[in-house]
């Protein structure tokens, strides 16, 4: 492996300072892999910039000088949007952890690229407001990265995903050029919004370094109701009543019997509240507007038991119940990451097909491989389905990837039938560009292209990701 150039080094220094600017072998492979853990990955160099004008300074040298550039977040994605290939410079934003500001009055907040999720969460509800993005990662994960890859997470039915929190962002282009659209306005028709072309791009367009995002009211009392039902058609059904009911719910979350039975292998004092085992389980949160639950909510789950849509329910008496019905949810991912192999996938479909696709997809679970289970949960409010392909430790894990790979192609060619997407939220970067002709059309990539060759002609930025740019243009 060939060492990277002393005077790249030197110039890299330069501009953001020399214990700023790595190449040692360890720290490149910590920050040249996310979450997915299926490419191999070789970064040449690692950079951490402080300020807009270092980004713009490192991005401007690396772009006349031909040498290519992985934006890097938290690092937490799960399509290898952010993964060093081929010795490319990572250039992460791990510094940029600033919260410029909270306006109460005006709800907004102005970040820096590299602040976690969490912590404006926290800063919000410091001054008694909500930050609405709420993701399992939300820890580790950055907000540059949940733009760039327009993240979704729980709240996403009642507040949109991260694209619907962004009032205005300050972008970085493969040349240096400093875009500053960072503004607060909630209503500007001039042309173009620009902004929107580096939201859900990952990082091949340009650098997200700052943004200004939207907050809300801090909700009331929220109320927590957990379903049993027996098929998902039963799942399409309480979406129909929250409909009839006129209940909007902040969350409305399902998961198979299998994904509970995975959480509570690992987490034992995490159970089912119910004594008989269903095929699902749905989570509905609701904002109780001041109401309690007798008049708000009990209401809802009677007429779901009575309908026999349900064949049990709980609604939430205590913040610790509230907390441990949540996290059967939340500790799906990693608990069946303990459990052992797994290929991800993240779909979407219109709501009024989820029931028909299920069944479809119920005839390839049937025909899998006995030794791949697979493990469904997902944010059903929005059309949103986490498909798990999951396997033994014991078996090797090319032969796993090979044999799931063959299941999840059958999956990715029934979404064409229900102009379905290959994903929802966890973007395309590596993992998916082969696919992604099961989502768009050939105009709607060869478009894709171009703009990205107006954008970064040299192809500076996250190369290799969404799509291949030497491929039929």
């Amino acid at each position: 492996m060939a060492e990277f150039p002393k005077n790249h080094v030197e110039a890299f220094q330069g501009f953001v300072g020399i214990e700023y600017v790595s190449t040692d072998a360890d720290k490149c492979d910590q920050y040249a892999k996310d979450w997915t853990r299926q490419s191999s990955t070789h970064a040449s160099c690692v950079v951490f910039p402080k300020s807009t004008r270092e980004v713009s300074d490192l991005l401007k040298y690396c772009n006349e000088h031909s040498l290519k550039v992985v934006p890097s977040g938290g690092r937490t994605g799960l399509a290898g949007g952010a993964v060093a290939t081929k010795g490319e410079v990572v250039l992460s934003l791990d510094r940029m952890n600033k919260i410029e500001s909270i306006d109460r009055v005006g709800m907004v907040a102005r970040v820096e690229a590299g602040v976690s999720c969490e912590a404006l969460q926290q800063a919000a509800l410091d001054n008694d407001l909500f930050f609405a993005l709420d993701l399992a990662s939300k820890g580790s994960c950055q907000l540059g990265g949940n733009i760039a890859t327009n993240a979704g997470g729980l709240k996403l039915i009642r507040y949109g995903g991260a694209r619907e929190q962004v009032l205005g962002i300050e972008a970085v282009l493969a040349d240096g050029t400093i875009l500053d659209m960072n503004y607060s306005l909630r209503k500007n028709n001039t042309g173009l919004d620009l902004k929107q072309m580096f939201i859900s791009t990952e990082g091949t367009l340009g650098v997200v370094t700052r943004a200004t995002l939207r907050l809300q009211p801090k909700p009331n009392d929220l109320l927590l109701s957990f379903f049993a039902v027996d098929s998902f058609e039963k799942i399409a059904r309480l979406v129909e009543l929250c409909n009839e009911h006129r209940m909007s719910p902040t969350a409305f979350e399902f998961f198979s019997n299998d994904a509970l039975e995975v959480v509570e292998r690992f987490h034992k004092n995490l159970h089912s509240p119910f004594s008989e085992r269903t095929a699902y389980y749905v989570l509905l949160e609701f904002d109780s507007y001041g109401h309690k639950s007798d008049v708000y909510l009990e209401p809802f789950a009677a007429t779901a038991l009575e309908s026999e849509i349900a064949n049990d329910a709980v609604i939430a008496s205590s913040s610790a119940q509230f907390k441990n019905l949540w996290a059967l949810r939340e500790n799906i991912s990693e608990s069946v990451a303990q459990n052992g192999h797994v290929r991800k996938n993240d779909i979407s479909l219109p709501i009024e097909d989820l029931k028909s696709f299920v069944e479809d997809l119920d005839k390839i679970v049937k025909k899998a491989p006995k030794e791949i289970q697979l493990i469904i949960f997902g944010h059903i409010g929005d059309g949103n389905l986490h498909i798990n392909y999951i396997a033994p430790k014991s078996m090797d894990i090319q032969q796993f990837h090979a044999m799931a790979r063959k299941v999840e192609e059958e999956v990715f060619a029934l979404l064409p039938k229900y102009r379905g997407s290959i994903s929802a939220e966890h973007g395309i970067g590596l993992l998916k560009k082969k696919d992604l002709k099961f989502s768009r059309s050939p105009e709607e990539i060869l478009w894709m292209k171009k703009i990205k060759a107006l954008f970064d002609p040299k192809e500076t930025l996250n190369p290799g990701k969404i799509f291949d740019m030497s491929v039929d243009m």
